[in-house]
This record gives structure tokens, sequence and C-alpha cells, in this order.
């Protein structure tokens, strides 16, 4: 059995950056189509309807809290797709900011030992 021992001392900044962008993206993709998902099946079973019916029944029918208008498409893809836009551009930030103090630290302390084996 070989083992080989390395050291990662550093990481690229580009490459944290183009890493942390591509994953924020996809994360964001996915929380779009899976809200989209979500909101289908809450529409087609009725369960918006039938909270919108509660909400009325409890506060009067003179409270003017309209659920279905509020939790309609438009309203929920648009605050899915600002929070996801936000994201993206906080993480990709993060990515960096995080592998860019990863250097500072591993230049103090010598970076990360790893030691890999062939079985």
């Amino acid at each position: 059995m070989k083992q080989v021992r390395l050291k990662l001392r550093s990481i690229d900044l580009m490459s944290a950056v183009k890493v942390g962008f591509f994953v924020s993206v996809a994360g964001a993709i996915a929380a779009i189509f899976g809200t989209l998902i979500i909101w289908l099946i809450l529409t087609a079973s009725g369960l918006l309807n039938s909270a919108g019916a509660l909400i009325t029944s409890i506060l009067g029918g003179e409270s003017g809290v309209n659920i279905e208008q509020q939790f309609g498409l438009l309203p929920v893809m648009t605050t899915v797709s600002t929070l996801s836009i936000l994201n993206i551009v906080l993480s990709t930030a993060l990515t960096t900011v995080l592998a860019a103090l990863f250097n500072l630290i591993a230049k103090l302390v010598g970076g990360i030992a790893i030691t890999f084996t062939n079985n």
C-alpha cells in the first residue's frame, strides 16, 4: 500500500470565485424550481383557497386579507428570484473571502496535510 502525503497551502481566488458562483447558481435554480413545484401542488390541492377561507372566517369578511392574491404565482416567484440573486452575490463574495482567509492562515501554519493511500 503506497501513501502519498500532500500539503494544501493555498487556494486560487479565481477558482474559488468560479466554484462559489456556479454552486450558488445551482442552488438558486433548485430554489426557484422547488418553489414553483410546491406552489403548483398547493394551488392544485386547494390548500391556498382553504387557508384564505379560514383566515377570512377568523378575521371577518372586512379584514382585507386575500391569501390567494398575496401568495399568487407572480409575487412568490418574484420574491424567490430576488432572494436567489441576492444569495448568488453574497455566496460568491463569501467564498472569495473564505478562500483569502484560508490563504492567510495557511501562510501562518503551513497549510493542511493530506495523506492519500492506494487500496
